[in-house]
C-alpha cells in the first residue's frame, strides 16, 4: 500500500496492569460462553452501519464489521479486507484490492459488489454516516447522491473515482460509512432493510447474538473473520446502563468486567476502590455547546454575539480542575491537541475561548441592543452520562457572568437528544460531542462544520471554510496541510457554529478477571484485545 496520511501524534496513554489471584467471572450468561462484560447505552439508530451517527451504535457497529483498512495504536493505516490500496498521482483515482478469503458472519463471501453496493445504498437512502462520501464522483456535498465513481471489477477489485484530489482518502475506508453488507442486507428494490439493522450480519471480529433492547447486547467471537482485530477473547456482553454511576458499582461488585468511562465525581475514589485496575488515555475528540441557528436570539450578528459571549463566560480551566479532577484539556481551537492543524493557546484568533468576563458581558449586552433576551437559558444534555455536573457549573458561570437565569435541561440519554436534533427543537444550548472516525482531521472539521456533515447539527455553512478543507484534503505534504486546516479554524473561531469545551479523557476501570485492558488511537477501549484471566 501506498502510504498516504496525516500523522497522527501518539495519544498519551497510560495502561496500568494488574495481579492477582485468577478466578473465573460471576456474571457469566446463562448460554455459558465466558463473555467480557463491558458497559454500554442504547444504540439510537439501530446497527445498520452507515445510519449510525452515534458513539453507542458505532461502538457496537465497530465490533461486528470490517471495513478495507484499520487503524493501529499510533493512527496509521493498516489493510483488513484490502490486500492493496493505490492512488493516482493526481490523487483522485483509487484501486483497491481485496483478499478473497474474507467471509460474512452467514458464510458467504466478501467480495468487491458487497462493498459498493453498501455505499451507493446507504447514500441514495440519505443514512446519517454517508458525509465522508462526498467527494466520490456523483456525490452530493453532504455525500448523498448516485456514487457513479465507485465501481466493482470482477470479485477483488474497487475502483473509486474523486471529483477533487484527496491524498489522505484511504483514511476514510475503515469507517463504518465504509463498511460492507451481505446480500441479505437488501431487499428487492436493492434497499437496506431497515430490519437488518435489528438482526445485523456483519463480518468482524464478533457477530451479534442477542439484543434485548435496553438491558444488553450479546456478542460472540466470530469463526469467519481473518483480520488484524481477532478477538482475543471468547465474546462480549455489553451491558446498557441508564447512567454510569450504577455502572461503576456494578464494577466494583464484580457484575462489570470494564468501565469505559469511570464517573467524573467517582475519580477521586477510584484510586482507593480499583489500585492498579485503572487506564487513561487523551481521546481524539471535542465536547462542544452547540446552537442551533433556527434557535431564537441565535441567529445572524445577534446569535454571533450571544455565541461570543457564551464562550467567554465559560471558565473551562476551573470547571476541569474542581470537576473533572485535571483530566480534560481545555479547548483553545476545534481539534483535540495531537491532531495536525491544532493551533495553540494564545494566538489572536482563539481569544473568544478564553475566560473574559468583562468581554462576555460587553457581547451579552450587544445582542440585547438588537434583540433584547428574556427567559432563561437552557442547556440541554443527556444525563445518564457524567454531564449534570459541568452543565450545571456552565450554568452558574453563565448566570453570574451575563446576569441571566441559565439552567440545566436533562434529557434520559443521546438518543432523545438525537432526535431533537432531527427536530430542532432545541430553544438554547446542547451538549454534544466528537470521537474521531478516522485519523485526519478532515474528519471532524468537515463531519462537525460543512454542510451536510452528520454532525452539523446547527445548519452551519460557509463556503470559504469549505473551499479551504477541500484545498487542506488535496496537499501533498502534512506541512502544507496543516496550514490550511489552521486557516479554516479561523474561520471557525470567528463564526463559532458551536463552542468547544475541552477534548474528553478516557477514564478506564476494570476487574480483576480481566487482563490486556488497552486503549486504540482514538484513547478508546481496544475491546477485541481484553483476555479473561
Amino acid at each position: 500500500m501506498r502510504s498516504r496520511w496525516l500523522p497522527l501524534a501518539v495519544l498519551a496513554a497510560t495502561i496500568l496492569t494488574t495481579g492477582g489471584l485468577t478466578a473465573c467471572s460471576n456474571n457469566a450468561p446463562t448460554d455459558a460462553v465466558d463473555r467480557i462484560s463491558i458497559n454500554g447505552e442504547e444504540p439510537a439508530r439501530g446497527l445498520i452501519p452507515a445510519a449510525a451517527d452515534d458513539d453507542a451504535g458505532i461502538k457496537i457497529i465497530d465490533l461486528l464489521f470490517a471495513g478495507l483498512v484499520t487503524y493501529d495504536q499510533q493512527g496509521k493505516v493498516v489493510n483488513d479486507v484490502a490486500r492493496e490500496i493505490t492512488d493516482s498521482s493526481d490523487h483522485k483515482t483509487w484501486t483497491i484490492h481485496l483478499n478473497t478469503d474474507r467471509k460474512f458472519s452467514d458464510g458467504t463471501p466478501v467480495l468487491a459488489k458487497n462493498f459498493v453496493r453498501a455505499w451507493k445504498a446507504s447514500a441514495a437512502q440519505k443514512l446519517g454516516a454517508t458525509t465522508a462520501y462526498e467527494a466520490i464522483e456523483g456525490a452530493e456535498g453532504d455525500g448523498t447522491g448516485n456514487l457513479s465513481g465507485v465501481m466493482a471489477n470482477g470479485d477483488d477489485k474497487i475502483t473509486i473515482k474523486l471529483k477533487r484530489p484527496v491524498a489522505d482518502f484511504s483514511n476514510r475506508l475503515g469507517i463504518n460509512g465504509f463498511y460492507p453488507l451481505p446480500d441479505s442486507a437488501f431487499d428487492k428494490q436493492g434497499k437496506i432493510k431497515k430490519g437488518f439493522g435489528q438482526k445485523p450480519v456483519g463480518n468482524g471480529p464478533y457477530t451479534l447474538t442477542n439484543w434485548e433492547p435496553s438491558t444488553q447486547i450479546m456478542l460472540d467471537k466470530s469463526t469467519t473473520y481473518r483480520g488484524p482485530r481477532e478477538a482475543q477473547n471468547a465474546g462480549l456482553e455489553v451491558k446498557i446502563y441508564a447512567d454510569l454511576s450504577a455502572a461503576y458499582q456494578d464494577l466494583l461488585a464484580g457484575n462489570l468486567d470494564v468501565l469505559d468511562q469511570i464517573p467524573d465525581g467517582e475519580l477521586p475514589n477510584s484510586k482507593k476502590d480499583l489500585g492498579n485496575r485503572r487506564a487513561s488515555a487523551v481521546q481524539a475528540g471535542m465536547q462542544t455547546l452547540d446552537i442551533d441557528y433556527q434557535t431564537k436570539h441565535f441567529s445572524g450578528e445577534e446569535g454571533k454575539l450571544r455565541r461570543q459571549a457564551i464562550s467567554q463566560a465559560i471558565n473551562r480551566e476551573e470547571i476541569i480542575e474542581t470537576i473533572f479532577y485535571g483530566t480534560r484539556k481545555a479547548a483553545t481551537d476545534f481539534l483535540a491537541p495531537q491532531i495536525l492543524g491544532h493551533i495553540a493557546g494564545g494566538a489572536e484568533n482563539n481569544k473568544v475561548l478564553e475566560f473574559d468576563a468583562v468581554a462576555a458581558k460587553q457581547a451579552w449586552q450587544a445582542a440585547d441592543k438588537i434583540h433584547p433576551w428574556q427567559g432563561e437559558l437552557k442547556i440541554t444534555y443527556n444525563s445518564n452520562e457524567s454531564n449534570q455536573p459541568w452543565v450545571d457549573a456552565i450554568c452558574n458561570q453563565l448566570s453570574n457572568t451575563l446576569g441571566i437565569k441559565a439552567v440545566g435541561d436533562p434529557k434520559p440519554d443521546f438518543k432523545t437528544m438525537m432526535e431533537m436534533m432531527d427536530e430542532h427543537a432545541f430553544s438554547g444550548p446542547f451538549r454534544m460531542g466528537w470521537s474521531m472516525g478516522y485519523p485526519s482531521p478532515n474528519n471532524l472539521l468537515a463531519g462537525r462544520y460543512v454542510k451536510g456533515g452528520n454532525g452539523n447539527k446547527m445548519g452551519y455553512d460557509n463556503p470559504a471554510y469549505t473551499e479551504l478543507l477541500s484545498k487542506a484534503q488535496a496537499a501533498d505534504t502534512p506541512k502544507e496541510a496543516g496550514k490550511l486546516y489552521e486557516q479554516a479554524q479561523t474561520l471557525l473561531l470567528a463564526d463559532l457554529p458551536s463552542i468547544p469545551l475541552w477534548s474528553p479523557g478516557s477514564n478506564i476501570g476494570f476487574s480483576q478477571h480481566v487482563g490486556k485492558v488497552t486503549t486504540d488511537w482514538k484513547g478508546e477501549v481496544a475491546f477485541h484485545k481484553v483476555t479473561r484471566k
